[in-house]
């Protein structure tokens, strides 16, 4: 669809929304595609949903609000496109002009086009030819990967398609309450510009009294060394979680954070290196912090990474790793997983790889589901949704007791002994992390040691003596994410929901 038939429905002398003007291929290559939903009080609400392609937007008019629920499908009809400028439009539409009524922003973000990556790519055009289009949506409301299917014909010029959430760690049930808040954009407050989750005492406050920044964040120092021996920069870095913010979002999301930051990168032991807890001052007041008691009764600021942009900011302060406690600020006291850290210290990888396929075994018998993935490092984490309506002291003393069975099974390969020295050539099975304070490395952040590697999750077929945990890196992983169709930790997502 041409602009001329946006052009030819309106007469630019009465109504406010922007003439046409393709935006300029320079224009359209500077940055990510958007997408923005408009909510459209007409004749009848509905929903104008349009995506940037080819220096347009691409529009569909769904008549109910769009969701997160994957069995919640829209009817989404094709309309004209509309230029790249109305997607910021907000206004009335006058009485008597095509579409009048009231036009405001409901979402917009940036999007990022699934079928570019397919065995044989598609751009968006080509994929709406082919009635069938794939998208990761990067939005306040809107996240995660969406689908648009044509459907059939009603007219010459009318396009019935469905508008669909796929399933993956962004999918909510239509009545989950932490899905119905951000998509209407409420949050629970104590006080005005402050969120207090329920539960939470006083002093543990979070704190979210700005929007992002519309434009995005602004990147510095692109090129600076961040992975020496591999040459990877900061620019790569943040291309990295910029790319991978829709996995690695809903492993972040409401927990306290911890940031592991390398001003310069990896270097000698002179190389500065340390981990951040609390919050500065100097941060944007859009970027949510949760203020929590320290060991010594100081209070500490806590970051929440709870949008892409808060991510891609602390990433352009130079954080390499980020570490997320047990527990959402829901509900602190409680964790909502269970960690194994198996370490293997002087065994080798086969060694760890045979304990995780024990634990695994020991874990089914007793009715328990685990998810495995690469640390990141040498080991593997072994993670189970923790149920149980009871605190950090109970859920240690079970994991010790699987671990202990490990060991019983196993002892030439497997250890609870915290003493490197008495450890020999076995497995540390370590399950002391789990402690309120403690945190752990998530799945889909880079680790802090040459390469570049990925804490990457696996499928329990997967996990075999030969498997190469440096396989899955910064110039690797995303090679392996677009042939999944499901994120394997998604059911540790669904349980701590």
């Amino acid at each position: 669809m041409a602009l001329k038939e946006y052009q030819a429905k309106r007469d630019f002398r009465e109504t406010p929304e922007p003439p046409p003007a393709p935006a300029s291929q320079a224009q359209g290559a500077r940055h990510r595609p958007i997408f923005v939903v408009q909510e459209h009080h007409a004749s009848r609400l509905h929903y104008d949903f349009r995506l940037e392609a080819e220096g347009v937007l691409k529009s569909w008019a769904v008549p109910k609000e769009p969701s997160l629920d994957p069995a919640q499908k829209r009817l989404a009809v094709r309309v004209e496109d509309h230029p790249l400028a109305y997607a910021t439009f907000q206004g009335t539409i006058p009485a008597g002009q095509y579409g009048a009524g009231t036009v405001s922003i409901w979402d917009q973000g940036t999007y990022d086009n699934v079928l570019a990556d397919k065995p044989v790519p598609q751009t968006v055009t080509e994929g709406i030819q082919a009635g069938h289009l794939e998208f990761a949506l990067h939005g306040q409301k809107l996240q995660g990967r969406f689908a648009l299917i044509r459907m059939r014909r009603t007219g010459p010029d009318k396009e019935h398609w469905l508008l669909i959430k796929m399933q993956d760690a962004w999918a909510r049930p239509a009545g989950h309450a932490a899905a119905n808040a951000r998509q209407h954009g409420r949050v629970h407050s104590g006080q005005p510009g402050s969120r207090t989750a329920a539960g939470v005492p006083a002093a543990a406050r979070a704190r979210h009294t700005a929007r992002p920044p519309e434009a995005g964040v602004t990147y510095t120092h692109t090129d600076k060394l961040i992975y020496p021996e591999a040459g990877i920069t900061k620019g790569d870095v943040l291309d990295f979680y910029r790319r991978m913010a829709t996995r690695l979002l809903p492993y972040l999301c409401d927990r306290p954070a911890t940031l592991e930051r390398l001003p310069e990168g990896l270097g000698g032991s002179d190389t500065p290196h340390f981990w951040q807890k609390h919050t500065p001052a100097s941060y944007p007041d859009w970027i949510e912090r949760i203020a929590l008691p320290s060991e010594h009764g100081e209070e500490v600021q806590y970051v929440l990474v709870n949008n892409v942009e808060t991510l891609l900011y602390l990433v352009n302060q130079d954080t390499l790793t980020f570490h997320v406690g047990f527990s959402r600020v829901t509900d602190l006291d409680r964790p909502d997983f269970v960690l194994f850290d198996l370490d293997p210290g002087q065994a080798g990888f086969a060694d760890v790889v045979t304990v995780a396929k024990e634990l695994h075994q020991i874990l089914q018998a007793e009715s328990y589901t685990a998810f495995v993935k690469t640390s990141g490092k040498t080991g593997l984490h072994v993670l189970v949704p923790w149920e149980r309506k009871t605190d950090y002291n109970e859920a240690r003393a079970w994991a010790l007791s699987m671990a202990q069975q490990v060991v019983e099974a196993l002892p030439q390969h497997a250890t609870t002994e915290r003493s490197k020295a008495k450890r020999g050539k076995r497995v540390y099975v370590d399950v002391i992390q789990n402690a309120k304070g403690h945190h752990a490395v998530p799945p889909y952040v880079l680790r802090a040691v040459p390469g570049a590697p990925v804490s990457t999750p696996l499928r329990w077929q997967e996990l075999t003596p030969d498997l190469d945990p440096t396989a899955y890196n910064l110039k690797t992983i995303f090679r392996r994410l677009a042939r999944q169709r499901h994120d394997p930790m998604a059911g540790l997502l669904r349980a701590s929901l």
